[in-house]
């Protein structure tokens, strides 16, 4: 329920805070005096457009602010699910800026439109004449039967197996209409992975082979280092090894006369074995270096194989070891294609079955609940003043829309399957006796097309989830007795929801359990809209006002307080 509404520098409004309650409030006003900017900040707080236009000028942003109170179990979930604080009220501020950019808060944590939204459809729901003309298109008379009867969670069923079969169908589709380009990828995927399999690619071959080529084509160079070294360690004149050999000598000698010359001689000793055994490794080395012309061919034609797959498959023999592991899996899935798709295909039978079971039985409910709706109906539009009409939900074939060629699964019999089920509805109406039943557009008015939406929320209120309910300029092409039967129908309708209602009519507005009235005034040179709420005395006034015009006569106040007497004994 709507409990608080503050506005800020939204259009004429410079600021406004009104409060809400249970029951009937009714918002009354003059022509242009801002009754529908009261709406638009209303529906800014639910979600609704937003455009920098709308801030007031020569401010910086425009700021709606509301509180509801909520038991809807769905709210709380929605606001954990998007990390706002979840309690027994919601705060939702709604900022626009002047240069056209917005935020959300809800419960002081900031959200977005998209979950203002969702959430709004959890909180209120508004019908202004938009609403009334919906009642001429088949889906919104599916819906009102849907909200009617009760069936809103076999719709969602039905909805999700429709999406599974269109999935399903999308895959068979795909499947069937690529089977000749699935079979020149295949052959193209077995060449590849052919033609790396066969390279034998090892990890880190390309740098052991471009070491070896490096080795080969320098044998000349390293055989004459190998053995110059060599040379000088053990085999020259003035070999390495020979002179160290004659200092060790020398101080093993001295080491006699003073111990510690030991250390140092061991010290050598090493060094000297270790000279040795280099020279030994050096002299094998060289023994092993040959000129091998065809070695080298071979290698030169091995790395030519790698950088030709490196520049096809990949930067380095890692990278075209992974790719063939890829096309390897690719090629196991094109194979298992058939497979998948007889799989596919029967997957797709047996939901489409149950889709289909799923919309008969739905169609099944909704014949049976349109019986009840027509009687229920007339009954109502008896009292809203349409005695004698005739009230028909005509069930239409739901196939004939063109092209089925490819869309299998979803027509059966000269029906087609939604979201919303197999069947397409209208609604017809005799609005006088003796007048055939005819499709909406073609005989309902105004005024009756008002009192049909009045008449079907009555019916539905009880399916209705949104605790506050909006009608905005209900009263359209009615007035008089008409216009205070509806006023009794919002009365009732107020007893199970809290009920926001815009009026130009007295007649309606005497019905109210809180009124307020929106009145424009200028000040400082500046045109402002404010809005209040009327105690007993300014109630009597404003509907003087509406009855007497600009002038309220002593007539118009007692007519007014006839009016509020009249309708507090109804």
């Amino acid at each position: 329920m709507l409990q608080h509404l503050r506005v800020k520098n939204l259009a004429l409004i410079d600021e406004l805070e009104l409060s809400f309650d249970r029951g009937l409030n009714v918002i009354t006003g003059e022509t242009g005096a801002g009754k529908s900017l009261l709406m638009q900040a209303i529906l800014l707080a639910v979600g609704g457009r937003a455009s920098a236009e709308l801030v007031r000028h020569q401010a910086q942003e425009a700021v709606v602010e509301a509180v509801f109170s909520v038991t809807d179990a769905r709210v709380a979930r929605l606001l954990a699910e998007t990390g706002s604080a979840a309690d027994d009220e919601v705060v939702i501020r709604r900022v626009i800026s002047h240069n056209g950019r917005g935020r959300v808060y809800l419960n002081g944590t900031l959200s977005t439109v998209a979950v203002l939204r969702q959430l709004g459809e959890y909180l209120m729901h508004v019908y202004g004449q938009h609403e009334q003309q919906a009642l001429l298109e088949s889906e919104a008379a599916l819906r009102l039967l849907d909200g009617f009867a009760g069936l809103g969670s076999q719709v969602e069923e039905v909805g999700r197996r429709y999406h599974m079969v269109r999935q399903l169908w999308s895959q068979v589709r795909a499947l069937t209409e690529g089977k000749e380009a699935a079979q020149a990828r295949r052959e193209l995927l077995r060449f590849q992975v052919d033609e790396i399999e066969r390279a034998a690619l090892r990890p880190g071959e390309e740098e052991a082979l471009r070491q070896e080529k490096a080795v080969l084509l320098n044998v000349t160079k390293l055989v004459q280092g190998v053995a110059a070294a060599e040379e000088i360690l053990t085999s020259g004149e003035q070999a390495v090894t020979d002179r160290l050999g004659g200092v060790l000598t020398r101080l093993r000698e001295l080491s006699r006369i003073d111990g510690h010359l030991s250390d140092m001689v061991a010290l050598l000793e090493s060094g000297l074995a270790h000279l040795e055994e280099a020279a030994r490794a050096l002299r094998r080395y060289g023994e092993r270096l040959t000129v091998d012309p065809e070695r080298l061919e071979e290698i030169e034609a091995r790395l030519a194989l790698l950088s030709r797959l490196k520049s096809k498959y990949g930067g380095s023999v890692d990278a075209i070891l992974a790719h063939q592991t890829a096309l390897a899996q690719e090629l196991q899935q094109l194979e298992s294609g058939e497979e998948m798709l007889a799989a596919c295909r029967k997957e797709l039978v047996d939901a489409t079955e149950e889709a289909w079971g799923h919309a008969q039985a739905l169609s099944r409910a909704r014949a049976a609940a349109a019986r009840t709706l027509e009687a229920r109906m007339v009954e109502e539009l008896a009292a809203l003043g349409m005695r004698g009409a005739r009230f028909s939900v005509r069930f239409l074939d739901a196939g004939g829309d063109g092209e089925t060629t490819g869309d299998e699964p979803f027509v059966r019999s000269g029906r087609r399957l939604r979201p919303t089920g197999c069947d397409q509805v209208q609604f017809y109406l005799s609005a006088n006796p003796g007048e055939p039943l005819l499709p909406l557009a073609q005989v309902a008015s105004g005024g009756e097309l008002s009192r049909l939406m009045l008449a079907l929320k009555a019916l539905g209120a009880a399916a209705e989830e949104a605790p506050t309910l909006i009608f905005d300029e209900v009263d359209a092409g009615i007035g008089g007795a008409v216009a205070e039967v509806v006023g009794r129908r919002l009365k009732a309708l107020a007893r199970q929801r809290q009920v926001l209602c815009i009026t130009h009519l007295p007649h309606i507005a005497a019905f109210a359990d809180h009124a307020y009235t929106v009145v424009k005034t200028v000040a400082r040179g500046r045109t402002i809209s404010r809005a209040k709420r009327l105690s007993p005395e300014e109630r009597l006034h404003e509907l003087a006002r509406m009855l007497g015009g600009i002038e309220i006569t002593p007539e118009a106040q007692r007519h007014a307080r006839e009016m509020l007497e009249g309708a507090q004994r109804g």
